[in-house]
């Protein structure tokens, strides 16, 4: 741990003018700044301390001391006193006037207790945190070989206290050999002599054998070498983290792209809350224009005949299938211009403990208009119920009453993964084996259940399809009836069964499901980093008001930062994209790729793309999804260890002329390339890798490539593949290039703003009241506080009336039982069409802010947010 001057350590004292500089100056402020004497005299009192904004200008050096003048007058302060070589010292700072003195001021600095007196103080709760805490703590000297590891840092890799030795040579030993570049005591070892905070994440082997995710904070000290001299920090285990960050790209190919579109019109009519929505294939099949369909029930109950609508729709939809919360079948409806239609319509229905309907979700699909004429006869010939049961998506098993199997379609053929001629003939209860996934014991036989039932079997969906050893269970929910011929007699069993995670919905629908299914995930690892974080927060808020110690609070202001960029991660992944095309360079989009993509890997991934690679135009999160699939499946195919898995990245231009490549047009492309030396793929399969739902992988789903490909020729390119095997893949992506370069967004560091003002502030949460109250203090604004709209209306008219509008309005857009902000602009905008306001919101998000803008606001403040967030934007607005 670093050290500092003790408590006992004498006051330095220094004689100033009231212009802030040093007179004179006593024995320990010459050893505190490390001068000698008489050296300090001249200089700017302000020079001495460490401030986050430096300036050479008169003005701002004056306001910097007036600031420290008024703060510290005849009252502690704490401070950074900064010592000529470049490391800083916590102290406390009391100004008083000088008795005898004319014009002349005392300034007496006394330093701050060290970490170990502060511990002793409190009985050793430091000691029990560096024991038994979840942060390890670590002091390294690169230079001299020294170290000092705390039990808790050897308890993160599985070691007690004894079994590991302080020194450096055991950090070099245990980090893993691909990241010790990324390691803190390599971490900006050509950065300026002084100090330096890191925050970086990498791996080390555990006392097991394996290698466990680290992520480490702390801080650098470099000399004036330019050489790290020392690192302390805390390291946290995100191997969990990362673990599920894994799991939730494995499952962002799932439901991916199960259509395109396709003839399939879905539906939703929710009677509960009157929502009701129609796809737009719906309204193509029914005759609807999707932009001007009605809104409600209306259009459905529009399609049915006028003899069945007469019972309304929900009366209509009660006496289908009775008993049946599941069911499909052919329907007659009627389109918008009263033409008539026949259609299979597959449907489930909730109905509530009253027994009345609660909602209905489903699809309608059109029948060839022969097959139409022969179901409105009543009768379907052999060939045609062959082909009608080939053509859906559910699977259709036909058993004689012996329990053979007579026929099963090609959907059923896909899931049990068996051919057609394999099954039948075969045993029902040998060829569909079903399994209870909760406790592994077996399902009953189900020819042998429908046969002793008395009707249809209920929807089931305790079972799952044992395949066998070596291929994943796949989950289904099934039915079972028996068919009699005319004579009344049972000539046989009709099972029908899915997986339920193929539903058949729109591309958007999917789409959505996708993101919500992987965003269950992505919350586990999200809650795990609030965890890390809220742990750095919390100890260094309670160091400062237990031990009036502030040395934690630059970590625990880093750490709400990077909580606060979670928090806009996670409100991305639920919303997802937004369709909006634009202008991304080509290299950037690779390197965000690989981030996710390659994380916990152990395969090297060789990046090789040139800056002066053209920009594309595409919309950024499906860009990104195409070469993380990619990538995945590169890292995911290699064989186990001592296989050393390489993946090539390559991105160029090309120019293809006229027929050069059947499916693009002549023009700019950028090639990308990923390759891998993986097991490579066989002939067989290779024709097969693009269709959805087709996958050698024990857990894979088949949606990853066809969601690559669909994607892909979206955006106007095409995608080829060429697979040697025992040698490996090449995946090769060629995207039109972009008429117009990247766009780049410029980043400024966030600077205090003093300003000069008067500033309505508007929250109802005080204690975001107060806080705001004492930045704006600090910032010289003058200032007044409303707790919801109304209040903020009132203040505005009082000062108006006066001749003397705010300067600046900032509003909380969401107030609880009172006006909201957005509401209070438009009342202020009738009073003073010039008002100049300030939203304040906790949705850190480009769109809203843009709405806001375009309305009228001047400035969008997302919370939360720091002194220098709230200087800048007022500084902006007031020019």
């Amino acid at each position: 741990m670093t050290s500092a001057p003790s408590s006992s350590f004498p006051p330095a004292v220094l004689i100033l003018d009231e212009a802030g500089s040093v007179q004179a100056a006593n024995r320990s402020a010459c050893q505190l700044w490390k001068t000698e004497a008489d050296s300090l005299n001249g200089e700017a009192f302000t020079s001495l301390f460490e401030f986050d904004i430096y300036s050479d200008d008169t003005d701002w050096l004056e306001a910097q001391w007036m600031a420290v003048h008024d703060s510290s007058l005849d009252r502690d302060s704490k401070m950074d006193a900064k010592t000529h070589g470049g490391i800083t010292q916590k102290v406390v700072l009391r100004i008083e006037k000088a008795s005898g003195l004319e014009n002349r001021l005392i300034a007496t600095i006394t330093p701050v207790q060290t970490f170990a007196e502060t511990a002793s103080a409190t009985a050793g709760g430091m000691d029990i945190l560096a024991a038994q805490g979840g942060l390890g703590f670590f002091d390294l000297n690169p230079q001299s070989g020294a170290a000092q590891y705390t039990p808790a840092w050897k308890k993160t890799l599985g070691y007690v206290d004894a079994e590991l030795a302080d020194t450096y040579a055991t950090w070099l030993d245990l980090i893993h050999e691909e990241d010790t570049g990324a390691a803190p005591d390599q971490v900006g070892r050509r950065a300026a002599p002084g100090s330096r905070h890191f925050s970086v994440e990498f791996r080390m082997r555990h006392q097991q054998g394996h290698y466990v995710w680290i992520h480490c904070l702390g801080l650098q000290i470099i000399n004036d070498e330019t050489k790290v001299e020392r690192v302390l920090g805390l390291i946290i285990d995100i191997t969990e983290r990362k673990e599920i960050e894994e799991a939730s790209l494995a499952n962002d190919e799932r439901m991916q792209t199960l259509t395109d579109g396709g003839p399939l019109g879905a539906f939703q009519l929710d009677f509960n809350s009157s929502d009701f929505w129609y796809s737009p294939a719906w309204c193509e099949l029914l005759g609807y224009d999707p932009d001007t369909i009605p809104e409600g029930p209306h259009p459905f109950l529009a399609c049915l005949t006028l003899e069945e609508s007469g019972a309304g729709l929900e009366g209509w939809w009660l006496t289908r299938s009775p008993g049946q919360s599941s069911w499909s079948e052919v329907v007659k409806l009627q389109r918008g211009d009263g033409s008539p239609i026949t259609l299979l319509l597959g449907a489930e229905r909730q109905i509530n403990r009253k027994q009345d309907l609660s909602s209905v979700t489903g699809f309608l699909c059109a029948l060839p208009d022969e097959l139409g004429a022969i179901a409105d006869s009543g009768s379907l010939a052999a060939p045609m119920v062959n082909d009608t049961l080939a053509a859906l998506a559910e699977a259709v098993l036909v058993a004689d009453v012996r329990g053979k199997v007579t026929y099963i379609n090609d959907a059923c053929a896909r899931l049990l993964n068996m051919p057609k001629e394999q099954a039948v003939g075969r045993a029902a209860n040998e060829v569909m084996r079903l399994i209870n996934p909760q406790s592994g014991l077996p399902g009953d036989d189900v020819c042998e259940r429908a046969l002793a039932a008395e009707g249809s079997l209920p929807l089931n969906n305790d079972h799952a399809l044992d395949l066998g050893e070596e291929i994943a269970q796949v989950p289904i929910v099934w039915t079972a009836r028996v068919s009699f011929g005319p004579d009344n007699i049972a000539q046989g069993v009709v099972v029908v069964f899915r997986n339920p995670d193929e539903m058949s919905l729109t591309p958007e629908e999917l789409l959505k499901a996708n993101r919500f299914e992987a965003l269950g995930l992505l919350a586990g690892g999200i809650a795990h980093d609030f965890n890390n974080l809220l742990a750095t927060i919390l100890g260094g808020v309670s160091l400062a008001k237990d031990n009036h110690d502030n040395s934690g609070l630059a970590d625990s202001e880093q750490a709400c930062m990077t909580a606060k960029g979670l928090t806009k991660q996670l409100l991305a992944a639920a919303k997802g994209g937004t369709g909006a095309m634009s202008v991304i360079a080509t290299p950037e989009i690779i390197r965000d790729s690989v981030k996710i993509a390659a994380a916990g890997s152990v395969a090297v991934i060789d990046v090789d793309a040139p800056e002066e690679v053209w920009p594309v135009l595409v919309e950024r999160c499906q860009i990104l999804q195409v070469f993380q699939n990619l990538i995945v499946n590169a890292v995911q195919a290699m064989p186990p260890e001592p296989h050393r898995g390489i993946v090539r990245i390559k991105a160029s231009n090309i120019t293809l002329e006229d027929g050069q490549m059947a499916s693009l047009i002549a023009g700019g492309y950028i090639e990308i390339s990923v390759q891998d030396n993986a097991t490579g793929i066989s002939e067989d399969n290779l024709q097969n890798i693009f269709d959805p739902f087709f996958t050698t992988k024990k857990h894979g789903t088949g949606l990853g490539l066809a969601t690559v490909l669909s994607i892909v020729r979206k955006h106007g390119g095409e995608i080829g593949v060429d697979s040697t095997v025992g040698t490996g893949t090449t995946f090769t992506v060629y995207l039109p290039r972009a008429d117009k370069p990247a766009e780049i967004q410029a980043r400024r560091a966030p600077t205090l703003r003093f300003g000069t003002g008067r500033v309505l502030f508007m929250d109802d949460d005080r204690k975001i009241c107060d806080l705001t109250s004492t930045m704006l203090e600090s910032l010289d604004y003058k200032f007044d506080i409303a707790h919801n709209g109304e209040e903020a209306i009132k203040f505005y008219q009082r000062y108006l009336n006066i001749g003397r509008p705010y300067d600046a309005v900032i509003m909380d857009i969401t107030v609880i039982g009172g006006m909201g902000g957005e509401e209070c602009f438009q009342e202020l905008q009738k009073l003073d069409a010039d008002v100049r306001a300030i939203v304040s919101s906790g949705y850190d998000n480009e769109e809203m802010a843009t709405r806001f803008l375009d309305i009228g606001f001047c400035g969008y403040l997302t919370k939360p947010y720091r002194v220098t967030d709230l200087g800048k934007v007022i500084k902006a607005v007031l020019g």
